[in-house]
């Protein structure tokens, strides 16, 4: 466990801030700092490396007893590549050159850069990351190396990129690995090609669909490949600290933007591989996301991880700008609510950004923990605390795994694809998603994200949420078929398997493999409602809910029919496949959490209903009437259950419900006041807690 804070961005801070700036920091509880290598500062010269702060921050930091991390930026390219390699030049989505410039926050090299599909580009970045690894690796207190900040490679570019001949030839050689030869390639794409230098990647929404939601596969997946150099390069010099990456934002959330496709920074889950942990950039106060959002983002991450090191790469320190603007200042309080909710999600390291108020460009004025926004004394105050919590509990925090997830809701990157290669945006899956998260934060039960080609979780998994799942392939049909066959429990939205992985339509019946299977095909496809709210009925209760976008009919038939809209037609049915039960819905609700409290209400209480009776609620219940704002993650440790608890609000106590199975001694530890209590009743318990009002404590349950 370490709490380290990013401090040097070159060439600031200056220089005379250094010595004293270390000192203030392991004064403050920091354990580490991080450094950003950038290459286009490291190598001014072909060959030539200057490596001289780094080699005073690196000796300073050891002598004042603090680790170091060290985030390569290869993507910092130096002044002298497009010289060096004049046909490196990425080439834009309308065939122009890329010209490439300082970035916006970082002035010592170029961005985008070359791109990396030529090979002396590549060369050139291996090199780099070959002469860093090897001065610095075999130093024990460097404990961490970030091998790529925030995934990015095309920041800047003036376009959609890249379509030089180099990436267009990889795309190519990506086909023929897939498709074998230009008649498979043929077959699958409808086309009648004759030769694969006719065949060129997709550019923009609305455009061909096929290539391009192959050439949105194919970033993904290049990505991927840009990830496992990095970390291959760092590992073959014989670092000892773990190698790392981190994202901007969790996978779900990398929709698109201009000039950016979605997911073309990569897949989070592909990533891991090659690392030995992973983590994520969060900036709650700039973004505007409260702390379920937060919590959200650490658990899609987490998942993606698969069982790996998990880190909070970037968390905001101070105040953000950008540009010239103000922004809310960063309170004590919620920023250690965010520190423990992800050390109760399972992170093991935590890097605030940054130190120092930024100096240069859009991000000057702010991000700095000890920056001027009028909150820092309070902020480094409250990191004193944390820093002794975790150094007195430093063995059971890091023993400490949270207690394994029961539900899952499924992540398909292709209905991503599928959607922005359509519509020029990622609206419907993605509000249909985070609609089904924000409820199970809301409820307070642990869900993994089920990416829909990493599914080995589903064994340890007894229900599976799939919202908006037009896109669905044979293979993971067979997946989630045999999932439910097995006794697993499923709840679908509507249209599912609609589309094929290209955006080849299907018509409802046996070439939608998945709903044919299991007996929920529509009987008629995307109708307009009229009317979006409808009445549910199952086992005797009754829910308000509301569908969104469309309706495609279901067939009642064998089928159980709990709910019709108002023109009649069945919208939500229930069955049983194999061991398996199956609520499907030929409409979608999650995309409506949020927008209505009565449906909210309504959709909470139907879930939890759902969760209830296939037993997927946690043992550990929280018993208080505004139990929607506190948020709370349990595991267990070497010596009992540790039991976190985040509270937004100005509540003083919370009942919780305890079962006697968790307890060896009766006994509960407050871990933050120092005070023990003792339990008499030897039976399930209503146990209440006393907490801290708008902050955060931790229990060990003995």
């Amino acid at each position: 466990m370490f709490i380290g804070v990013q401090y040097y961005r070159p060439p600031f801070p200056e220089r005379r801030f250094w010595d004293d700036d270390l000192k203030r920091m392991k004064d403050s509880g920091i354990d580490a700092i991080q450094l950003w290598a950038c290459w286009g500062w490291i190598e001014p010269a072909p060959g030539k490396f200057n490596f001289d702060d780094y080699d005073y921050f690196i000796e300073k930091a050891i002598k004042t007893d603090l680790k170091v991390v060290i985030s390569t930026i290869a993507e910092i390219q130096p002044f002298w590549i497009e010289r060096e390699v004049p046909d490196g030049f990425m080439i834009d989505h309308l065939g122009r050159k890329v010209k490439s410039i300082t970035r916006i926050e970082c002035i010592v090299g170029l961005t985008p850069g070359g791109c990396t599909d030529n090979p002396l580009i590549k060369n050139y970045m291996v090199r780099f990351l070959k002469e860093i690894g090897e001065r610095y690796g075999k130093i024990e207190e460097v404990i961490g190396w970030d091998c790529w900040n925030e995934t990015r490679w095309n920041v800047h570019s003036s376009g959609y990129v890249c379509y030089c001949p180099y990436t267009i030839e990889k795309f190519r050689d990506y086909l023929k690995q897939k498709y074998k030869n230009l008649e498979g390639l043929n077959e699958k794409w409808r086309r009648r090609y004759n030769s694969w230098e006719d065949v060129f990647p997709g550019t923009t929404p609305g455009k061909g669909c096929t290539e391009l939601i192959e050439f949105l596969k194919f970033l993904s997946y290049r990505a991927s490949g840009i990830m496992r150099f990095r970390a291959e390069t760092l590992r073959e010099t014989g670092v000892k600290g773990i190698i790392t990456a981190h994202c901007g934002a969790p996978s779900i959330l990398s929709t698109g933007w201009e000039p950016e496709q979605p997911l073309c920074r990569g897949n989070d889950w592909d990533f891991i591989q090659y690392l030995d942990g992973y983590g994520c950039s969060h900036f709650p106060f700039w973004g505007r996301f409260d702390d379920r959002m937060f919590g959200i983002r650490v658990e899609a991450v987490r998942s993606a991880n698969q069982g790996k090191i998990l880190w909070v790469s970037e968390l905001q320190g101070g105040s953000a700008r950008n540009g010239l603007s103000a922004n809310l200042s960063v309170e004590a309080k919620a920023q250690q609510r965010w520190v423990w909710n992800a050390f109760g999600r399972g992170a093991k390291g935590l890097i605030f950004w940054c130190w120092r108020d930024e100096v240069f460009g859009h991000e000057s004025g702010g991000f700095g923990i000890s920056g001027n926004d009028g909150m820092a004394e309070e902020r480094l105050e409250a990191l004193k605390e944390t820093s002794k919590v975790i150094q007195r509990y430093d063995c059971m925090l890091n023993n400490y795994k949270p207690v394994k997830p029961l539900i899952g809701v499924l992540f398909e990157p292709e209905t991503y694809f599928l959607e922005w290669s359509m519509d020029g945006k990622i609206e419907k899956s993605l509000e249909s998603l985070l609609g089904y998260l924000k409820v199970l934060e809301v409820l307070n039960i642990p869900y993994e994200v089920v990416e829909s080609l990493h599914t080995e979780v589903l064994k340890d998994l007894k229900f599976l949420i799939l919202p908006f799942p037009l896109v669905v392939s044979d293979n993971l049909s067979e997946v989630i078929e045999e999932f439910v066959s097995n006794g697993g429990v499923i709840l679908t939205e509507g249209d599912i398997a609609a589309f094929d992985e290209l955006a080849f339509y299907r018509y409802p019946g046996e070439d939608r493999r998945l709903p044919y299977r299991l007996g929920i095909s529509p009987v008629l496809d995307r109708q307009i409602m009229e009317k979006e709210d409808f009445t549910l009925k199952i086992d005797g209760k009754t829910f308000k809910l509301k569908g969104r976008y469309w309706v495609s009919p279901l067939s009642g038939g064998k089928n159980k029919v709990i709910g019709k809209d108002s023109e009649g037609r069945v919208i939500a049915v229930t069955t049983t496949y194999g061991k398996g039960n199956i609520y499907a819905f030929g409409t979608f609700l999650g995309a409506n959490y949020g927008q209505d409290k009565i449906f909210d209400k309504n959709f909470e209480e139907f879930l939890f209903y759902l969760f209830s009776k296939h037993r997927c609620i946690p043992d550990i219940k929280i018993l208080l009437k505004n139990k929607r704002d506190i948020i709370y993650r349990y595991g267990k440790t070497e010596n009992g259950t540790l039991l976190f608890v985040i509270n937004p609000t100005g509540s003083k106590e919370i009942d919780f419900k305890i079962p006697d199975g968790v307890f060896t001694k009766r006994v509960i530890i407050d871990i933050r006041k120092g005070k023990t209590i003792r339990l008499d009743s030897k039976k399930e318990t209503k146990i209440t807690l006393n907490i801290m009002p708008g902050s955060w404590n931790i229990f060990l349950l003995q």
